[in-house]
């Protein structure tokens, strides 16, 4: 019988470690990724920890306990539903949790009417059915923005900006023939949108649907501040992005879609650019974007590859801070649901006495405030720039100006408030934070160590009683909270990830602080050198689980760098997360 603190998946987990040793050395880092030469005794526990970072992986992924029946749409929901993804006041806030999942088949469905799209990609429609269905259940309902409806809007606005281009079809298009459909090149042959491959298109459309998957509705400052383990991983850069990708490239495998990820020269050139494009999305690279994508605006000659990316990367920045370019009652909801996850991540900040990383304002002039810097700075910019490779989204550029000067002009009629009541009254009303024991449905790992530990520390998440669903807002601003929303979180069990009970190797980790971080990280290599053989036969990371593995309602995760190194089969690496190993490649490439 086999013991399941020795052993995972059937195999010695000693051979799972020698196989993440090896994956982390010899990657033009240096003698490994530490870059350490002599190898020290002792620690060998950070490998432990290394190793069940990739088993909990593939244990969030696993659909076996899942109901993942393909996607029916009732022909009337259908119609109206069509209607809705083809306009740009569209809020999937308000819909039914099956509907969001509608919406978001509905757009592939469209995407596959493009002439060779299910040729090229060799996808069926049924695969995307099924995998969009596992992938809502890997986001976490709990969070007021980082969430499944958030996915939602960024693939509609990602559709809506390429539909405006030109070279996807509109919605409406499933209501004609079902004859492939060509874009229109007249009098566009120039155009860097008309480049883009099927290929291209797809991954854009698989990373505006997962780019967020298992956010835990903390940011990336947050987990570095608290020395979460995801983030010590990654040293701190692009943490939450890097787990964002290796969940989708796993939950794609599980329903056909690994043929794709695998094929020879393709698979490779679509994984680049899916982790890429997800990349991208960090705002913490957002100047360094913006530098790049301004070159080749004012005519800079970049390798066509290169800027394929860059297009693509742009279309899913401006998609992913839409919200200020849509509707002032639509963006003003966005706005609500972002303060409430930051009011919620600075209150937790606090109760676990954390550096502030986010700064919520109490008061309406100050989210006003708030607002007109972030247009100013980022939305913007970024939305004026991509205009100018793309004239078409000139329309959303404007009404982010028009929203813009909206907000102004609130600021100056809070500002001529002379009372304290009348400006507390005239903005939006305080979120309410999410409990601390909300947040142990996260990742386990991208959470400070001392919340994985003993059980004696119970009292560091002491804050009342979780609350049952998180406050939503109308169009208008106005906080509904008198009853459960139309569309209730996923329940911990179906949309959550729950902790498993702390193994030796989680305890003993909670002493794990930045400054023999890498110390113990040399133990992993260390630990792994003598058994370099269960590399080379990478099949046996994805063998079956065995009987005596996780619990079968156990849902766990957490993902490391060694994940993505080893995750796919030509060995490729991520750019940018290597500690102390710094790159001239461009943002979110592949290597």
């Amino acid at each position: 019988m086999l013991d399941n603190e020795e052993y995972a998946h059937g195999r010695r987990r000693s051979v799972d470690v020698g196989g993440l040793a090896l994956a982390l050395g010899n990657q033009a880092l240096g003698h490994g990724w530490g870059g350490w030469e002599e190898v020290q005794q002792g620690e060998t526990r950070y490998a432990e920890l290394l190793s069940q970072m990739y088993t909990q992986t593939q244990t969030t992924v696993d659909p076996r306990n899942m109901n993942l029946s393909p996607i029916q749409i009732p022909p009337e929901t259908r119609l109206r539903l069509i209607g809705a993804l083809d306009g740009w006041h569209f809020e999937p806030h308000k819909l039914p949790d099956e509907e969001v999942l509608y919406c978001a088949y509905i757009l592939f469905e469209s995407l596959f009417r493009r002439a060779g799209m299910h040729c090229e990609t060799g996808v069926a429609l049924t695969d995307i059915s099924i995998f969009l269905r596992h992938l809502r259940l890997l986001y976490c309902g709990q969070n007021s923005y980082h969430n499944f409806h958030h996915a939602l809007d960024v693939l509609q606005a990602c559709h809506a900006f390429l539909c405006a281009a030109g070279v996807v079809p509109p919605a409406e298009v499933l209501c004609g023939d079902e004859g492939p459909w060509e874009p229109d090149r007249h009098g566009r042959t120039d155009r860097l949108a008309f480049e883009l491959s099927n290929m291209d298109l797809f991954a854009l459309f698989v990373a505006a649907i997962g780019h967020d998957v298992g956010h835990p509705g903390l940011t990336n400052l947050f987990m570095k501040n608290a020395n979460a383990p995801l983030s010590t991983v990654f040293d701190g850069k692009s943490a939450l992005e890097h787990m964002h990708y290796t969940i989708l490239i796993h939950a794609m495998r599980q329903h056909g879609l690994g043929a794709l990820l695998d094929k020879p020269k393709v698979g490779q050139s679509f994984r680049k650019s899916l982790a890429g494009i997800v990349l991208a999305t960090d705002m913490g690279v957002h100047f360094e974007f913006m530098k790049n994508f301004t070159l080749l605006a004012d005519g800079r000659d970049f390798p066509l590859d290169y800027k394929r990316l860059l297009f693509c990367q742009a279309i899913i920045k401006c998609a992913d801070i839409s919200n200020p370019s849509r509707p002032p009652g639509v963006s003003h909801y966005w706005a609500n649901a972002l303060m409430a996850e930051w009011t919620s991540q600075a209150s937790l900040e606090k109760h676990w006495h954390l550096p502030p990383s986010v700064q919520p304002s109490s008061n309406p002039l100050g989210q006003v405030q708030g607002q007109i810097f972030f247009i100013d700075t980022f939305a913007k910019p970024l939305m004026d720039v991509t205009a100018r490779v793309i004239p078409e989204m000139q329309r959303f550029a404007d009404q982010c100006t028009t929203n813009l000067v909206s907000w102004q002009k609130e600021k100056a009629r809070l500002t001529g408030c002379s009372d304290r009541d009348d400006v507390s009254s005239c903005g939006f009303p305080p979120p309410s934070p999410r409990p601390p024991q909300d947040f142990l449905a996260s990742f386990p790992l991208t959470l400070p160590s001392f919340a994985l530990g003993h059980p004696d520390d119970s009292h560091l998440l002491q804050w009342g009683p979780p609350s049952p669903f998180h406050p939503t807002f109308d169009s208008d601003g106005q906080r509904v909270d008198s009853s459960p929303p139309d569309s209730p979180a996923p329940s911990v069990s179906s949309g959550s990830f729950v902790l498993a009970s702390p193994s030796s190797s989680f305890r003993t980790i909670s002493g794990v602080n930045k400054n023999d971080a890498a110390t113990a990280m040399r133990a992993a290599y260390q630990a792994g050198v003598r058994k370099k053989r269960s590399f080379y036969n990478r099949y046996s990371w994805t063998s079956d689980f065995s009987p005596v593995a996780s619990s079968p309602n156990l849902v766990v995760a957490a993902i490391p760098k060694a994940t993505v190194l080893v995750t796919d089969t030509v060995g490729t690496v991520l750019v940018g997360s290597s500690a102390g190993n710094e790159t001239s490649a461009p943002i979110g490439t592949v290597q």
